[in-house]
C-alpha cells in the first residue's frame, strides 16, 4: 500500500497474506519504486520512502528498480541457539528490517523447506519468529535461494529481505563477495550489493518489477 508521507516522497505499508503487518518487504519495495515512478508520484531520479523498518532510498537503474536498505540491526554468522541439521554447512541470523535465518547447503533442490522452515520460523529463541532461507552455490557464480516466510507460513517464490540477509551472511562466511546474485524459486534473479561504511553494512537490492495489471475505480 502506497501512502502519502510528510517527510519522505511517500510511505509504504506491507501486509502478509494472513493479514499481519510486515515491517518491510524487499520485493514490495522494488515494486513500489517502479509504481511510484510510473504513477508520477516521483520523478525518474533518486527517491526515498518511509517503511516501518526505516527510510529506504531508491532509484531506477537501466529501467529496473534498486533500493538501499538500512544497515542490518543484527548479524550473527553462527547462530548457536539452533543446532545445524544433517547437510547444513553454516547457519546464521541477520535482521534486515525483518528477521532471517540463513542456512548454507550444497544444494537446495531437495531441501525440506516446509518441514525445516517451519521449525526454524517458530524456534523459541525468536520473540516474533523469523523467516528461513536456504542457499547453495549454483556453480556459475550465482546462488540458489529458497525461503519459508512467516505470515505466509510456507515457501514463497522470492523474498527480497531474505536475499539481502543471505548475501550478508555469504560474505561474512567468505563464500561470496560484495555483490551476490541469487536465483529465486520463481527463476528470477535478485542482485545484492554490499558497501561497508564506518563499520556498518549498507545493502542495496536490485531486481525486476513489472506492471502486470491496471484497473480503474469508478463511482457506482
Amino acid at each position: 500500500m502506497i501512502q502519502t508521507d510528510t517527510q519522505q516522497d511517500f510511505r509504504i505499508r506491507y501486509f502478509n497474506r494472513d493479514g499481519s503487518l510486515g515491517e518491510l518487504c524487499g520485493n514490495a519495495s522494488l515494486c513500489s519504486t517502479r509504481l511510484a515512478s510510473e504513477l508520477g508520484i516521483v520523478g525518474h531520479g533518486e527517491m526515498s520512502f518511509a517503511t516501518d523498518a526505516g527510510t529506504i532510498s531508491a532509484r531506477l537503474v537501466d529501467g529496473e528498480p534498486q533500493i538501499d536498505l538500512q544497515p542490518p540491526a543484527v548479524v550473527t554468522p553462527d547462530y548457536t541457539p539452533i543446532e545445524r541439521a544433517r547437510g547444513e554447512i553454516r547457519l546464521g541470523f541477520a535482521d534486515t528490517g525483518v528477521p532471517h535465518v540463513v542456512v548454507l547447503l550444497d544444494d537446495t533442490s531437495n531441501t525440506d523447506v516446509l518441514g525445516r522452515g517451519t521449525f526454524l520460523r517458530n524456534h523459541p529463541s525468536f520473540k516474533s519468529g523469523a523467516n528461513a532461507n536456504f542457499v547453495a552455490p549454483a556453480g556459475d557464480g550465482t546462488f540458489t535461494i529458497r525461503t519459508f516466510e512467516r505470515g505466509v507460513e510456507g515457501e514463497t517464490l522470492a523474498c527480497g529481505t531474505g536475499a539481502v540477509a543471505a548475501a550478508i551472511l555469504l560474505e561474512s562466511w567468505g563464500v561470496s563477495g560484495s555483490e551476490t546474485r541469487l536465483r529465486t524459486r520463481s527463476g528470477k534473479t535478485l542482485t545484492v550489493s554490499l558497501r561497508h561504511v564506518a563499520g556498518a553494512i549498507v545493502p542495496s537490492l536490485g531486481g525486476e518489477a513489472r506492471i502486470v495489471f491496471t484497473g480503474q475505480l469508478s463511482e457506482v
